[in-house]
Parts: structure tokens; sequence; C-alpha cells
């Protein structure tokens, strides 16, 4: 089974209905799927924030804030991915980057945090009539807020085995 078919179905919902009908060896290979998606969305995470660490300069701040936004977002997937199973590629999925798991350390601090960021990238990316003036935050703020964000997130997921 390819994992993008895997990851549409839902692995842990694979992994209950397949129980008792498939072997321990062939549900681990699901396990392992699954986590070693959510690795991969983490790593694209860490990619993006080592990008947006890299751009410098006044005029830059698009840019900044953009590959900070998405260093969340990757993050918020990969979280999402790994406490419900929940994986989606369309792009109304940007509106869920605030839908943590109750178990996420400062829940509603981050669901408020990445909700307004969601609404600035959108800003930086697609309105070319503002000024960083216009974000919430500054885009340094952004990239200290997604570094610490991916701290978190790289915490939670480690605590459940997973990177």
């Amino acid at each position: 089974m390819d994992d993008n078919h895997l990851l549409n179905l839902n692995p842990y919902k694979t992994l209950r209905c397949l129980d008792g009908i498939l072997s321990d060896h062939e549900l681990s290979k699901i396990r392992k799927a699954l986590q070693e998606n959510v690795k991969q969305l983490f790593r694209l995470s860490e990619g993006h924030l080592r990008f947006a660490a890299t751009v410098s300069g006044r005029v830059s701040w698009r840019q900044r804030v953009s590959r900070a936004y998405y260093s969340c977002y990757c993050a918020s997937r990969a979280v999402r991915l790994a406490k419900n199973g929940f994986y989606d590629t369309d792009p109304s999925d940007h509106k869920r980057i605030g839908n943590l798991p109750d178990d996420f350390p400062s829940k509603a601090i981050w669901e408020d945090l990445l909700t307004k960021f969601r609404a600035d990238r959108n800003l930086a990316d697609y309105d070319h009539t503002v000024g960083e003036s216009a974000l919430e935050l500054k885009s340094l703020e952004y990239l200290d807020k997604a570094e610490r964000f991916l701290r978190e997130s790289r915490s939670y997921l480690r605590g459940r085995g997973l990177i």
C-alpha cells in the first residue's frame, strides 16, 4: 500500500479495521509508514524555518513571514497526523493550522497565534498594497514564535516516540 493512499485512509482507522485480520508484523508496517510520514513532515517544517532564518533585510519581510508560517503549518500537520491520523492536501487544510490536539502544551495560546499567523501570511503573500506594519507581529517576532512552536511540536512528537 502506497504511503499517500494510507494517509488518505487515516492510518489509525486502517489499523483498527485490520487489527485481528493482519499479523502484528503487517500492522507494524502501517505504524512505521505513519511514523515515517510524521518525520518527513516535521523535517519539511524545519527546512522552511531554516530558510526563513536566512532571509534578512527590511525588504524581505514577506519571505520571512511566509516561510516561517509554512514551517508552523507543516509542524501542525505532523502533530495532527501523529495524534489523530488526519492528513489532507487540499488548500482548505490551512484553516486547520490551529486545530491542535487537546493535550498539546499551551494549546489555546498556539491556536490563537497560528490563526493570526495564517492571516498575516496571506497578507504577506497576496496583498501587494501593505507593508510589514500591517502585520499583527513583526516578521522577526513571527520567526521567533515559529522557532518556539517547532520546539514544542518536536517535544510533543518525541514524547509519543514519533521522531
